[in-house]
């Protein structure tokens, strides 16, 4: 020990320059200064704290870092650039009443929701049309419930999504103003005395003004409201969202004005109500009692057996939560109720000061508050006594008119809105069954009925809804390797994913100045229908008109686009019946096109790769526009071209099923769909060919005109 310390006190100066001592340490202070502030230390700030100060998540949330050296961590990371996308919070964050309800407002400010949203969106297959996200198909039944819910018991549907249209004023400017629009051939107009007293709803196609001859814009449903002034009427009128924006257009040029709220000199004035008013179809046997349910015992003793067709109710109901079952209920027909009730009145639904006060009424009383005082009930599930805060909510029983000749009852709903939800659950638990837009459609084949949630196939709405289709089927089909593909060239199928209408008629009538259009004289048609068919004028055959059909197939089905064709002279009833294959001229440039294709995006491969090793760029050689361009070539070869539908086949083609399957309702295969006029009186009893897409097997049906 006293060895180290000699050694030490033998390495001390004996003197020390104070002078240069001081500047020796100076010099070391500047140099640490510098290093300070420009450091050369790849490290950033987060990275030099102790251990126990770091946290996991500093890298992107500054308020990690201690409070004295978040503004330096912050201008170190706003040099690399803008931030990355934040983690998304967790489920239980963002499950919280508080953020669904954000995130509800945000996501239906793109696109409009019916009020039933949350409730069809857990259990349905939810698709965006016509600026609203709809229902189109539930998760866990088919179109075979669809048909046993019309046929024996009852299918609900919110069909909110179509628009209404107030028009108030003096009748007889009203109806004059909107019979330029309807066509008298078709059927009762807005004028019809059947409707005029507001005891019966309408329904009437409607034209551009005054253009009877061209294409129409769709099928509306009307009603009156039921007041003795005829100075002062009120009109509702419900149309769809595919064409609701042509037939405002055509009342603005009618009423003289193009604002939401109008005001003619004479006193006509037209509202949007659209979202101010919902509405729910039931279709089936037991709907009249799904809907008694809503009644109270008074309202239920009260009304009458009666199902008249389009008959119009207006009743009081209670608020369905003091109401609601405790589980759901089958219905049946000893409950049914109905909806024509002794001495009918006018609704307040029709006064807009009555519905904002009862849709007020909805939030000022919030569901939590009933369940509570459901809870302290003695007897649980029974019903909740009224209430200070309850008013009676007015609502419209619409019944289901006569659409085709199998009659199947059903009633509409109308309510106010803000209160469908309470409404929809009410109906479903009394055993209502619920369905979309393809249920609607599936209705639609199997009986007929709901034209109204159809389009019409030469109305501007149903051409654009068509090429809509026609992309997504292309999309699907040319996704499939092209091996896999049906090759329709050869199976002589013209048009595959799309009908085109003009082809038929200018292929069997000639070139015509206005396109193709449907006939709906009643009384033609009437004609067409009977056994012994009236003899059309040539002035008339001579028009591009098509008739609406139906076809029946004992043994197999008919599809969608499958093509009707009229039999030969030759040809025995029931015998079998083969399209030739027809040859493909396209295959051989196909398979060149698909050669010279992989050779070309192989030598920009290589083009590429030596631009990369060159100067680390890839140069102009993109194989982006060579894919694409070699994809529109390929699609058009893929495609039929065009032919002569009478003489190119084996079998002239007359007509094309729009709607096709096996038929629930008969047990067989049904189609429906249109034909050229001037082909019906070369059919021979009743019977014709069907040819479905993509085989060359011709079917008989027999065929008749609706």
């Amino acid at each position: 020990m006293t060895d180290e310390r000699n050694k030490m006190t033998q390495n001390v100066p004996s003197d020390l320059s104070v002078v240069r001592f001081s500047s020796v340490r100076a010099q070391e202070i500047v140099a640490l200064t510098k290093m300070i502030e420009n450091p050369q230390c790849t490290k950033l700030l987060f990275q030099k704290l102790p251990c126990h100060m770091r946290r996991r998540a500093m890298s992107h949330n500054p308020n990690r870092m201690p409070r004295t050296l978040r503004e330096a961590h912050k201008a170190q990371m706003a040099k690399s650039g803008p931030a990355t996308q934040p983690k998304r919070p967790r489920r239980k964050y963002r499950r919280r009443p508080s953020r669904l309800l954000e995130e509800y407002k945000k996501r239906s400010s793109k696109v409009s929701w019916l009020e039933t949203h949350l409730w069809h969106a857990k259990r349905f297959h939810m698709v965006i049309k016509w600026g609203h996200r709809l229902p189109e198909r539930s998760c866990a039944r088919s179109h075979r419930f669809c048909y046993r819910s019309v046929a024996q018991h009852c299918l609900l549907m919110d069909i909110s999504y179509l628009c209404c249209v107030e028009i108030q004023g003096p009748q007889d400017e009203i109806v004059r103003g909107l019979i330029s629009l309807c066509d008298p051939k078709t059927g009762p107009t807005f004028g019809a005395s059947t409707f005029l007293n507001g005891t019966r709803e309408g329904r009437v196609i409607i034209f551009k003004r005054n253009q009877f001859s061209s294409g129409p814009i769709g099928l509306v449903t009307f009603l009156w409201c039921n007041t003795g002034n005829p100075d002062m009427r009120t009109l509702w009128i419900w149309s769809h969202p595919a064409f609701y924006q042509q037939f405002l257009c055509e009342l603005n040029s009618i009423f003289e004005s193009d604002s939401d709220l109008l005001c003619k000199p004479p006193g006509v004035k037209i509202t949007l109500n659209k979202g101010k008013l919902n509405r729910f179809r039931l279709r089936g046997p037991f709907a009249h009692s799904v809907v008694s349910s809503l009644f109270d015992k008074e309202t239920r003793s009260a009304s009458s057996l009666s199902q008249s067709p389009g008959f119009v109710t207006s009743v009081e109901v209670r608020d369905p939560r003091m109401i609601l079952a405790q589980t759901r209920i089958k219905a049946s027909s000893s409950t049914v109720g109905n909806c024509e009730l002794v001495g009918l009145s006018q609704s307040k639904l029709w006064d807009a000061s009555v519905r904002d006060q009862i849709t007020n009424m909805r939030t000022s009383l919030p569901d939590h508050v009933i369940n509570n005082r459901r809870s302290e009930l003695l007897v649980p599930g029974t019903e909740l006594p009224v209430q200070p805060e309850e008013i009676p909510i007015p609502i419209l029983i619409v019944n289901a008119s006569h659409e085709s000749s199998d009659f199947v009852p059903g009633c509409d709903v109308i309510l106010p809105a803000g209160w469908a939800t309470a409404f929809w659950l009410a109906l479903i638990y009394s055993g209502g069954h619920a369905g979309g837009l393809k249920d609607a459609g599936s209705m639609n084949f199997e009986y007929g009925i709901c034209r109204d949630l159809c389009l019409e196939i030469d109305s501007e709405a149903g051409k654009a809804t068509a090429v809509d289709r026609k992309m997504n089927l292309m999309e699907e089909y040319f996704r499939r390797p092209p091996k896999t593909r049906t090759n329709f060239i050869k199976l002589a199928t013209p048009f595959p994913f799309c009908v085109d209408w003009d082809r038929l008629t200018i292929d069997w009538i000639g070139q015509s100045e206005s396109g193709f259009t449907v006939l709906r004289d009643k009384k033609l048609l009437s004609g067409l229908c009977q056994k012994n068919r009236i003899v059309l004028p040539e002035i008339l055959l001579s028009q591009p008109y098509l008739v609406p059909v139906t076809v029946r197939v004992k043994h197999g089905s008919p599809q969608e686009f499958s093509m009707i064709c009229l039999p030969g002279a030759d040809d025995k009833v029931n015998s079998v019946i083969n399209e030739p294959i027809h040859q493909d001229p396209c295959a051989k440039e196909r398979k060149m096109l698909r050669q010279q294709h992989s050779s070309l995006l192989k030598s920009l491969a290589k083009k590429r790769k030596e631009f990369r090793d060159k100067d680390g760029t890839i140069g102009d050689f993109s194989s982006a526009t060579a894919i694409a361009v070699h994809k529109e070539k390929t699609r058009s070869l893929w495609l039929p071209s065009s032919c002569n539908l009478k003489t190119s086949f084996a079998r002239p083609i007359i007509g094309f099923v729009t709607q096709g399957d096996f038929g629930l309702s008969e047990g067989k295969g049904i189609g429906r769909g249109y034909i050229v006029i001037r082909a019906i009186s070369q059919i021979p009893l009743s019977l014709v060919l069907v040819r479905n897409p993509g085989t060359n097997l011709y079917m008989w049906a027999e065929i008749t005109m609706e």
